[in-house]
């Protein structure tokens, strides 16, 4: 057999055997990483030593010179006790092929019991190399120090498991068995996808494990530290040597010890130029001044840290040392011992005391010595606990979804599995489950509802005066009462700002949250807002009901759909409050599903008795979303009447009894008209004394000047922004768009379930639903330019840049998905049929116009739909509630603060 056979041969046998050839290059591949070494990084050799080592003492290490760079041959590491005294070493990378270490160690009784090298980042030990015990370590004693030398043949074997360990394998392997999966996948379950599409998917795969790795690796632990005092400290200036101990009980796991502290002149470490820098440091790893803390745990003092205080354990602010450890309150009262040598001047590096403490946990003073400030303080202390574990919940969500969006895939390839038709129902409970754990987190961290005060005093006045219509004019925000979750009824806050109409207010007040006895308005902010909450819940149970019953039976597309819905991060948040932004969701989406019925010509009682429904509490909940509705009511009337000619369907019996429910609404603006000259009455127009005199109004001398294009650009910006960003009193910490159109992968998915629908007036198709959606988004057009003029005008009038949030238009969020499904359905869902000649198009009864009664036709995404759809999800995921709240939780005030 010649070589040209034996090649051939050999590529017949790969190809007939592509699973097998690809599994042994993985594993060959795979093995060549494990053998080679690679250049070892963070790195650290870690000595540790008997119980006879001296707290804050230095440790040397001494490597061979390195010619031009001489002073780097040598490295110091102060002893602590973590429990255990060690000296660990972050060693510098020109030392690492050294051939000799000389270790001395301060102290003739002080034993090395072993040397260690291991991994670390950030403070945290990933694994270790390689270790020596002690006793095999030759070493002598040298006046008050014993010194270790490792052997050329013991550094060589250190190197060689340092690189045969090196960080750097663990990312070349994590890379192989991405890449083996993915050849296994593509020939296997993906070996009918085109190339293109599989491209795509392993690079949105590759950015989602990026994702998961990014936020368990790199995001920090959220660390909560509790209010100890309201008193300001005194920092300790005494020049003499003292000791003050601090007992405390931990309420929770202990991941920090903080102490807050003061730096003559904030002089940075590294900052060896400033003037003052000797008189606060010796170099960028020891102070001037010597102080040393010792942390013991329960009755048996067991060791948790001791050593001195260096710069490396200084915050980035210069205002606290910090020290690591890990204490559980079943271990009992933590100790804290500060001690100071003698010092011949006033210390540059001051701790500090409090007079008095109001944190329970904190039973009695410090125990001191020598302090010149009086025996009865504090030794300022404050204990970091591990707080809300939003890394793990972020991976959990991620792998979960991933999960659902995979089975959604496999079951939409597959039309007439039972399970493809059952999962749509799965896909809407697991979504609704979804919005209902985001509940807690906005009412217990994230919190700064809008307005959430003058909501709960609204309904507080209906339940102390009665009525159907409040009194606006004497309408106020109430002054918090001395109990918690109280309002004081004899006293105001301010003016009561909120003109809305009552209905949702009257609701509230009927669900029973609030309570008056006398002056005194006790209300149940937990229950409100979980009421609140079932109100817009409801609504989007109705939209996912109007999609189930509607849209074809393709999972992937009730996934996106249910997305497109829950996504906008401020949904679910302004639901979260006491808001009645949570009846116009329900309000609108009861009229949608009239106007849904009424293009199905199903004209019949029901249909008009919920378009009247939706179309009053609209306008009886808020004026944006009944604006809203009546425009798109009007114009699919006027559209049906003069195109359509079912005036005779409009007119009859079933129309007419739907009449009176629309009675409140002129009942209730003829009477604010006569009242107040006006639909809706506001701030300036029933109080301008204190209008002028509050935050709604600018001075003219305190106004920036602002000429039209500015006012437009500002404006779009801020509208955008609220769309994407939560629009309440809590900074996230995610910035702004700018400019406005700027849109970056974690917000461009919640950004197009708004701009997508507006689609609608550029395509060519004839269809019905496209009238009526168009119908549908000119109203909404209609009202965004409303609320621009109003905010234009009180720019202008009164130099107040407000109202401009496009949270007001997520009440219309079921009228975006149905346009943009409507918009899936025309391009990227094919229709196939046993008989062609059912495949004709006519004006059906769904919403997509595909089919008509009786045709029984499959429908499935086309492979192009199947790739962009699954994108469009995954961006909707990410950039809602992951990234727009979880992602941003160590920004957000509430998840930091006990």
């Amino acid at each position: 057999m010649n070589f040209k056979t034996a090649t051939k041969d050999s590529i017949t046998w790969v190809s007939r055997h592509a699973i097998a050839s690809v599994s042994i290059l993985f594993i060959f591949l795979s093995t060549v990483v494990c053998l080679i070494q690679l250049a070892p990084i963070n790195t650290y050799y870690v000595v540790t030593l008997s119980d006879a080592a001296q707290a804050g003492e230095t440790v040397t290490f001494a490597f061979d010179a390195n010619p031009g760079y001489t002073e780097s041959a040598v490295q110091g590491a102060d002893i602590i006790f973590k429990p255990q005294a060690e000296a660990k070493l972050r060693v510098d990378p020109v030392n690492l092929d050294s051939k000799s270490l000389r270790i001395s160690i301060p102290g003739d009784n002080v034993t090395m019991e072993k040397f260690s090298s291991v991994i670390s980042v950030n403070g945290t030990v990933l694994y270790q190399n390689a270790a020596i015990d002690g006793s095999d370590i030759s070493h002598s004693a040298e006046g008050s120090q014993r010194t270790y030398q490792l052997t050329e043949a013991q550094l060589s074997s250190i190197h060689s498991q340092a690189g045969l360990k090196s960080e750097v394998k663990l990312m070349l392997l994590a890379v192989l068995i991405f890449i083996y999966i993915a050849a296994i996948m593509r020939l296997t379950v993906l070996r009918g996808m085109k190339r293109l599409h599989f491209i795509v998917t392993m690079l949105v795969s590759v950015l989602t494990l990026g994702f998961i790795a990014n936020a368990l690796l790199v995001k920090q632990p959220i660390e909560i530290q509790q209010s100890v005092t309201s008193s300001s400290p005194t920092s300790i200036q005494q020049s003499a040597a003292f000791s003050a101990t601090q007992s405390f009980d931990p309420v929770d796991d202990v991941s920090h010890i903080t102490l807050p502290v003061s730096i003559t002149g904030d002089v940075d470490p590294n900052d060896s130029t400033n003037a003052n820098y000797s008189s606060v440091y010796e170099n960028n790893q020891e102070f001037h001044d010597s102080y040393k803390i010792t942390v013991v745990q329960g009755s048996s003092h067991t060791m948790l840290f001791k050593g001195r205080v260096t710069p490396s354990m200084l915050d980035s602010e210069l205002s606290s040392i910090t020290i690591s450890l890990h204490a559980s309150p079943r271990d009992g009262p933590l100790e804290i011992t500060l001690s100071k040598n003698e010092e011949p001047t006033v210390p540059t590096l001051q701790f500090q005391t409090y007079p008095s403490v109001t944190n329970a946990s904190y039973t009695r003073p410090a125990s001191v010595q020598g302090l010149q400030y009086g025996s009865s303080v504090y030794l300022a202390v404050n204990a970091s606990y591990q707080g809300f574990d939003y890394r793990t919940l972020i991976a959990l969500l991620v792998l979960g979804f991933c999960v659902l969006l995979i089975l959604n895939l496999w079951c939409s390839r597959r039309a007439r599995l039972r399970l493809s038709r059952a999962l749509p129902v799965t896909d809407y409970l697991v979504l609704l489950v979804y919005a209902i754990m985001q509940l807690p987190i906005y009412a217990k961290y994230v919190q700064g509802f809008p307005d959430e005060l003058a909501h709960i005093s609204y309904v507080a006045y209906l339940q102390k005066h009665g009525g159907l219509i409040p009194d606006f004019k004497n309408m106020v925000v109430y002054a918090l009462g001395d109990s918690p979750h109280t309002f004081d009824l004899s006293h105001s806050q301010s003016f009561n700002y909120l003109g809305h109409p009552p209905l949702y207010y009257q609701i509230m007040k009927l669900l029973g949250g609030v309570t008056v006895n006398g002056n005194v308005a006790s209300y149940n902010l937990s229950l409100m807002r979980m009421e609140s909450f079932g109100i817009g819940l409801l609504g989007i149970a109705l939209l996912f009901y109007i999609s189930l019953t509607r849209l074809p039976k393709i999972p992937l597309l009730h996934l996106l759909f249910g997305l497109l819905i829950i996504s906008p991060p401020n949904l679910i948040y302004g639901m979260s409050g006491v808001n009645n932004d949570s009846l116009t969701i329900l309000s609108v989406s009861i009229c949608l599903l009239g106007l849904v019925r009424f293009y199905e010509k199903r004209f019949g009682c029901m249909t008009y008795l919920l378009i009247a429904v939706g179309i009053t509490t609209s306008l009886l909940t808020k004026l944006t979303a009944g604006m809203i509705v009546s425009i798109a009511a009007i114009c699919i009337l006027a559209y049906s009447i003069v195109v359509e000619r079912q005036w005779r369907n409009l007119w009859s019996w079933r129309f007419l009894v739907s009449l009176p429910i629309y009675l409140p609404i002129p009942a209730y603006f003829a009477t604010m008209y006569m009242k107040y000259h006006a639909l809706q009455p506001s701030f300036a127009k029933l109080a301008y004394h204190e209008y002028v005199h509050s935050i709604w109004y600018t001075p003219l001398g305190q106004r920036s000047e602002m000429g039209v294009w500015g006012f437009i650009t500002t404006y779009l910006s801020n509208f955008m922004n609220t769309w994407f960003n939560l629009a309440g009193a809590t900074t996230t910490g995610r910035d702004a768009a700018w400019p406005f159109f700027s849109l970056d992968l974690d917000r461009i998915g919640i950004v197009l379930v708004l701009l997508i629908p507006f689609a609608l007036f550029f395509i060519t198709i004839k269809s019905t639903a496209k009238m009526y959606l168009q119908f549908g988004m000119i109203a909404v057009g209609i009202a965004m330019l409303m609320q621009m003029k109003g905010t234009y005008a009180s720019v202008m009038m009164n130099g107040r840049f407000g109202g401009y949030s496009s949270r007001y238009y997520l009440c219309a969020i079921g009228l975006f998905a149905l346009a943009i499904m409507l918009l899936i359905c025309k391009y990227l869902v094919t229709r196939e049929s046993h008989d062609p000649s059912q495949l004709q198009q006519g004006n059906g009864a769904r919403l997509d116009d595909s089919t008509r009664a009786g045709t029984e036709i499959t429908q499935r995404l086309t492979s192009s739909g199947m790739m962009l759809c699954s994108l469009f999800c995954m961006l909707l995921f990410f950039d809602g509630f992951i990234y727009s709240v979880l992602y941003q939780a160590t920004s957000i005030t509430g998840f930091t603060l006990g």
